[in-house]
């Protein structure tokens, strides 16, 4: 078959916004030529699997691999008591590579192997003996803060992994004087990010350049920091290299750093490239989920909806190891705060060491479940002061120039615009008979500036090259959300060319500039905010030397320069004479973007980010009153996101997050049966496909952000955040009951309303 050349990108030279630039590497996807993670295969490469422990919680009284060494075609086997065994992680360091004395949940790594083919590998992982003595295990969060609940950690007494207690205002005072108090208890289970391609990695162990990682990655560096420290490696002796990734949504900032680790210390230890493939059950029980929640949260209101306070009790499930649990406990606890002006907030969070799972994040960093116990209150207080929930939203949201209870500063603020949209939109004031409503909000950073103080921005390079192209070094990576489409439209706004002349190169952690990562929806904003700088000083130092070529001033447009008496400039002519006179130097423009440092104290209080994104989404759904079947009919999603780049790009985004919203809202969740995870497959764990998604309405509240370049600022993970809260409104609202355990299944809709005790 003759596939049609896809049409010239069209451009208007200068602009920015408003385009459906597609980058060319979206052709070498749905063409089939992008190689993918898991179709990496490199002469002499070896295959590695991992033995993991079928306990919840056992003591390793002997791992006997004498077996699985004689099997023909094994080349390396691994125990922990052969490794160094330097403790790694990443926001806390309690993991090693594999089990030494005890193993901690259903899946935790014992034995690691590598053979010549994949069917080797697997019977040598079952030809290794190990002698487990079976411990106590504990898998309720509450109860594993319990005193004498079993301990996983020593050095963790209580089972508390991380916990934190905040209060700003006077809380008691607030709730004493009071017109109304609503408060519930809301549940949310662990989610699984569920990518399409599941973690793959081959790793290679050179004596002069060390290790390199060919794996994707949404934060390369930081993963690199871990192995080298895990491994008792220089860091320039690590390095990632990354294919094209199949699907992230926060799941791959650190992905799973066992496997990285393991296949290097195979590869090491053989000789040879080991690849280590996760199968999907593996995804489902050795991955990272988001970690699940149990928030127990009042609210203190005037008679006229005006928020005085709110309390949280927060314990989320930590798993057997951190990961990142704690900071997504963190942005769970608080980030919701931010959204209205709330003059009194009081928090405690715990989060528990239990024998699962670990935990990681996914999409927004756990925002959407704060999000989802918050915007029901809201509905909750205004159905009993009589009060219109889209009035009540309008009178307490943020607003430009407002501080912040928790001290986020609020720039530039589109939020009640995307609320009033979002109700137009859906037909508010006009409400079908026999339909629900509901509406929520959300805020979302874009960066933090307290991930680490020192380092708080981004770096970029844009080179010339010799054919008048011009190529973009960034560490920021693209996992399909066009984040790639997005630089090479800022850069050629900068240089007045075609997008279609630049490209973007990030994938190599040994040539890229470094990068926090694709988290924190500081991509556009600050990673897109180094590539402007970057291409205008590129764009100077082009006019320079086409000056000197042109012995006189010029000018530039639609790609082509002018000298002052009418002489035509190829940007290709400039970088051929640059080159020459400078004995092979190209012409390159450095940009490096360092905001403000933060007034972020010890108690938690500062602004976190150079700028925020807002989003309001509303939703029409039905309600089989004998089934409880919900059937969402349509989703208005409004966001500010500033100037948007690209608006093909951007539709896709609130798309995406839109469904992963409603998997989270009504499909999705782990299920446990004694520490086993119960629906560790696609066929038993329900996400939602394309017969079950509404109508899908995205509209652009363009307010410009001076913060990011040219007024624009992130989106990707905000999507998701709205989606929950107004799902589970408009559900309440259609069918006269709220449900406060996710997801909302038919089953739990239906003994809701006939007044049973929900136990599904």
């Amino acid at each position: 078959m003759i596939l049609k050349t896809p049409e010239k990108n069209t451009h208007q030279y200068g602009k920015v916004e408003g385009t459906g630039y597609q980058s060319p590497e979206v052709w070498s996807k749905v063409t089939g030529k992008a190689v993918y993670g898991i179709d990496l295969a490199m002469p002499g490469m070896l295959h590695g699997k991992i033995l993991r422990s079928p306990h919840p919680h056992a003591r390793i009284k002997k791992v006997d691999t004498t077996a699985a060494k004689a099997l023909p075609g094994v080349r390396a086997v691994l125990t922990g008591a052969e490794l160094e065994n330097r403790p790694f992680g990443i926001a806390v360091e309690d993991e090693l590579p594999l089990a030494v004395d005890s193993v901690r949940y259903i899946g935790d790594e014992v034995a690691a192997v590598a053979a010549v083919d994949l069917r080797t590998a697997e019977r040598a992982i079952k030809a290794i003996k190990v002698e487990y003595e079976e411990l106590p295990a504990v898998y309720d969060p509450s109860e594993a803060l319990q005193v004498g609940a079993p301990q996983l950690h020593d050095n963790f007494p209580g089972n508390v992994a991380w916990q934190r207690e905040m209060e700003r205002g006077s809380s008691d005072a607030v709730f004493a004087g009071a017109d109304l108090v609503v408060e519930e208890n809301f549940t949310i289970p662990a989610i699984n990010a569920t990518y399409l391609e599941p973690i793959a990695c081959v790793a290679v162990d050179d004596p002069y350049t060390g290790i390199t990682l060919h794996t994707a990655l949404q934060s390369p560096d930081a993963v690199r920091n871990i192995v080298a420290k895990a491994l008792n490696y220089p860091l320039s002796k690590v390095n990632i290299n990354g294919p094209v990734m199949g699907g992230g949504f926060g799941g791959r900032v650190y992905g799973n750093l066992k496997v990285y680790i393991l296949s290097a210390l195979l590869a090491i230890n053989s000789g040879s490239p080991v690849k280590i493939q996760l199968t999907r059950e593996e995804e489902f029980t050795a991955g990272r989920p988001m970690i699940a929640a149990a928030i127990k949260m009042k609210m203190a209101v005037k008679s006229d909806g005006t928020i005085l306070g709110r309390e949280a009790d927060i314990i989320t499930d930590n798993g057997a190891y951190s990961g990142q649990a704690p900071w997504v406990s963190k942005t769970l606890s608080e980030r919701n705060d931010s959204v209205y002006r709330i003059p009194s907030i009081k928090t405690r969070v715990r989060l528990a060491y239990t024998n699962k799972i670990p935990t990681g994040q996914y999409r927004a960093y756990g925002n959407q479940a704060a999000n989802f116990a918050a915007e029901s209150l809201i509905d909750m207080a205004a159905k009993k002061l009589g009060l219109d929930p889209l009035e009540m939203r309008l009178k307490n949201c943020v607003r430009e120039g407002d501080i912040t209870v928790h001290g986020l500063k609020i720039g530039k603020c589109g939020l009640s615009e995307c609320l009033q949209a979002a109700a137009r939109e859906i037909g508010w004031d006009h409400k079908k008979t026999g339909r629900g409503y509901g509406l929520s909000v959300a805020i979302h950073a874009n960066g933090s500036l307290v991930f680490d103080k020192k380092f708080r921005g981004a770096s970029a390079l844009a080179r010339l090259e010799l054919d008048g192209r011009v190529t973009l070094f960034s560490g920021e990576q693209d996992y399909g959300q066009g984040t790639h489409a997005a630089f090479a439209q800022i850069a050629a706004r900068a240089l007045d060319v075609n997008p279609s002349q630049v490209t973007v190169e990030s994938k190599e952690t040994k040539t890229a500039p470094f990068s926090t990562g694709a988290l924190a929806m500081r991509q556009t904003t600050v990673g897109g905010k180094a590539i402007q700088l970057a291409a205008e000083d590129l764009r100077e130092k082009i006019f320079k030397a086409a000056a000197e070529l042109a012995g006189e001033p010029v000018t530039m447009g639609n790609g082509v320069l002018y000298s002052i008496t009418g002489q035509n400039l190829e940007l290709a002519e400039i970088a051929y004479h640059y080159h020459n006179t400078t004995s092979g130097l190209s012409l390159t423009g450095e940009g490096k973007f360092v905001p403000e440092e933060s007034d972020y104290d010890e108690s938690g209080y500062g602004n976190i980010s150079v700028a925020y994104s807002y989003a309001a989404h509303a939703v029409e759904v039905e309600v089989d009153k004998t089934t409880g079947a919900l059937t969402i009919n349509r989703l208005v999603a409004a966001h500010d996101s500033g100037r948007i780049v690209n608006h093909l790009t951007s539709r896709g985004q609130v798309y995406g997050g839109v469904a992963q919203g409603i998997g989270m809202s009504c499909f999705e969740g782990y299920l446990f049966d004694e520490g086993r995870v119960a629906n560790a497959s696609l066929v038993d764990y329900k996400i939602p496909t394309a017969l079950d998604l509404p109508e899908i309405k995205p509209l652009f509240i363009e307010v410009e952000d001076p913060a990011g370049p040219y007024g624009s600022k992130g989106l990707g993970e905000i999507v998701m955040v709205p989606v929950l809260g107004a799902v589970a409104n408009a559900a309440a609202d259609a069918a006269g009951v709220w449900i406060t355990d996710l997801p909302l299944t038919a089953e739990k809709i239906y003994q809701a309303m006939a007044g049973w005790e929900c136990e599904i």
